[in-house]
C-alpha cells in the first residue's frame, strides 16, 4: 500500500483510520533522508526477523518488505493500524520480558528505541532465547542526552520523572539492577552497562555505534 492511500484512510476516519503519528513514523523509516531515519541492516530473504516493539510495524515494512516478518508491542492500537500498513506482518500483543515464541525461532532480532522502556536483562534473556545459534541482535539506544532533552523543556513533573530515569539508569550502569515506578520502566543506556547486559545474556561479538543514533549489536555466543 502506498503512502499516499494511507493519508486518504486517515482524512476519511471511521473504522479505516489510520493514525497520523504511526503514518509520520513510516514515513520516516521510508526516507533514509529525514534526519530521524534509523534502519536496522537488509538481510537475506531467507532470514527470520522479529521487531521487539514493533508499533505499528514501520521498520519492518520499510527494511524488510521482502518477507514474512514478525512484531510485538503491547498497543493494541498500534497492532491494529499495522494490519491496515501491511499483511505480511505477523503480530502478538506481549511483552519483551515474555515473548511468546518457541526456543531458537529468529535469524535475527531487533528493537528500535523499545528496550529503555523494558527490563533490560529480562528482555535480553528472552531475545536470547527465541535466538537461533549464531543468530543476532540489533539495538537502537536511548544516551542520556535524550531524555535529557526532554527534561530541559517539561514541567516539574517531567523534571521528577527525569530524575526516577537518572537514579534507574545509574542503577543499571553501576548493579545491573533496574526499579519500576508506577508500573512502569524507563532508563538511558551506556557502553558499559549494555556490554555487560549483553555478556550475562549469552551474546558476544558486542559492538557499538555512535553517530546520530547509539547503537548496538551483538551475536548469539557459541
Amino acid at each position: 500500500m502506498q503512502i499516499q492511500d494511507l493519508e486518504q484512510k486517515s482524512q476519511q476516519g471511521g473504522t479505516q483510520r489510520v493514525d497520523n503519528y504511526h503514518l509520520d513514523e513510516l514515513k520516516i523509516a521510508l526516507d533514509p533522508n529525514d534526519p530521524r531515519h534509523i534502519l536496522p541492516p537488509r538481510l537475506p530473504q531467507a532470514q527470520k526477523v522479529l521487531d521487539v516493539g514493533c508499533g505499528a510495524g514501520q521498520s519492518l515494512i520499510a527494511a524488510y518488505p521482502d518477507r514474512v516478518s514478525f512484531g510485538i508491542d503491547i498497543d493494541l492500537d498500534a497492532l491494529k493500524t499495522a494490519k491496515s500498513f501491511s499483511s505480511r506482518i505477523a503480530l502478538a500483543n506481549a511483552v519483551a520480558e515474555a515473548l511468546p515464541f518457541r526456543n531458537h525461532q529468529f535469524d535475527f532480532v531487533f528493537a528500535r528505541v523499545a528496550l529503555p522502556y523494558t527490563r533490560i536483562l529480562t528482555a535480553l534473556k528472552e531475545i536470547r532465547r527465541v535466538l537461533k545459534p549464531e543468530g543476532s541482535v540489533w539495538l537502537a539506544l536511548h544516551p542520556f542526552q535524550v531524555p535529557w532533552r526532554h527534561a530541559r523543556h517539561s514541567n516539574l513533573k517531567g523534571k521528577l520523572w527525569f530524575a526516577y530515569i537518572f537514579l534507574n539508569s545509574l542503577a543499571f550502569h553501576l548493579f545491573q539492577r533496574q526499579f519500576p515506578l508506577k508500573g512502569k520502566q524507563e532508563s538511558f543506556q551506556t557502553e558499559r552497562g549494555m556490554r555487560r547486559a549483553l555478556e550475562r545474556c549469552g551474546f558476544t561479538g558486542i559492538r557499538f555505534a555512535r553517530g546520530k543514533h547509539f547503537v548496538v549489536t551483538a551475536q548469539v555466543r557459541k
